[in-house]
């Protein structure tokens, strides 16, 4: 198998995050990786990009990476991301016709033009999953990129890409079962991927707050753990600072009784960067992004 290179981009309001990665005879390699900081506030309340204020930055990381490299994935909050589940009236239709249909059956259901939307879904055995995004969103996403002399291959959501890194990780790691929680400069995530269950959950973090918030994660792990009983938990990777995962990890190992352990995302990879130690917790969701370009790029559903 030719090997394929992609970038995945974290972008949040102060920070944004690069990992790239090649896959070449099903080993995956990290290429390189960067995290820059940015003072102005790259979101507005409704998830819009002030792209003007980012394109500069990712052009002097593109300048970076290899010149034949330009292929970049990104992840767009979950919360950007509606999700509706349709049924078509007639279901003897011609196949052409069928985007055009869902397209029109998300308008009659949301009150949303098909002009102000980007769709896409996924047949299921009657129905259809439908996920559509606002123009202005995806857009503003699209423009960074491309100005910065980046071609986007794939736009995912966020929980997709986090679930994706777990899965990986755990296949790397050859565990199963485990629990990620990835705490970052102003949120958490919680991740838990079965053949059963698929769980995502994001909420704000703060770090004045220390105490408050490390009560607000473990909360978050026993409400997990209350609403799906039948999960076989058999560890937890904790995704933070150290000060972070020396507050966690005793809290967390006394409620579970199971291993609770500080990721070393470098485990997830045949590394041949060398990456700074403080850089490791910003990666895990950039290279999501760039795990499910790679994945697009192969089944050759990539844009």
């Amino acid at each position: 198998m030719r090997k394929r290179i992609v970038t995945g981009i974290d972008i949040r309001r102060h920070r944004i995050t690069t990992v790239t990665l090649k896959r070449q005879h099903n080993i995956v390699s990290l290429l390189d990786c960067e995290t820059l900081s940015v003072t102005k506030d790259i979101l507005s309340e409704n998830e819009v990009i002030d792209y003007q204020s980012i394109v500069n930055k990712l052009a002097k990381i593109r300048k970076r990476l290899p010149f034949w490299q330009h292929r970049v994935a990104i992840a767009m909050p979950d919360l950007a991301v509606m999700t509706r589940t349709l049924s078509l009236p007639n279901r003897d239709y011609d196949k052409s016709l069928e985007p055009w249909l869902i397209a029109q059956a998300f308008a009659e259901k949301t009150g949303l033009s098909r002009q102000s939307v980007y769709l896409d879904y996924v047949p299921l055995q009657t129905d259809y999953q439908v996920y559509a995004a606002k123009k202005e969103v995806v857009e503003s996403r699209l423009q960074a990129l491309c100005l910065a002399g980046f071609r986007p291959v794939l736009i995912d959501t966020e929980k997709q890409a986090f679930l994706q890194f777990l899965l990986h990780l755990m296949c790397c790691t050859q565990r199963q079962g485990w629990l990620m929680i990835d705490i970052s400069d102003d949120t958490v995530a919680l991740g838990f991927i079965t053949d059963e269950l698929s769980f995502y959950r994001q909420f704000p973090f703060s770090a004045q707050a220390f105490e408050a918030a490390v009560l607000l994660v473990v909360q978050e792990v026993q409400l997990f753990r209350s609403l799906h009983p039948a999960a076989l938990l058999n560890g937890m990777w904790i995704n933070g600072s150290p000060d972070i995962y020396q507050a966690l990890s005793p809290v967390l190992h006394e409620q579970f009784r199971g291993p609770v352990e500080h990721l070393m995302v470098a485990s997830a990879f045949e590394t041949s960067a060398l990456v700074p130690t403080h850089l490791w917790s910003y990666l895990p969701l950039a290279a999501g992004s760039a795990l499910r370009g790679l994945m697009a790029l192969e089944a050759d559903y990539a844009a």
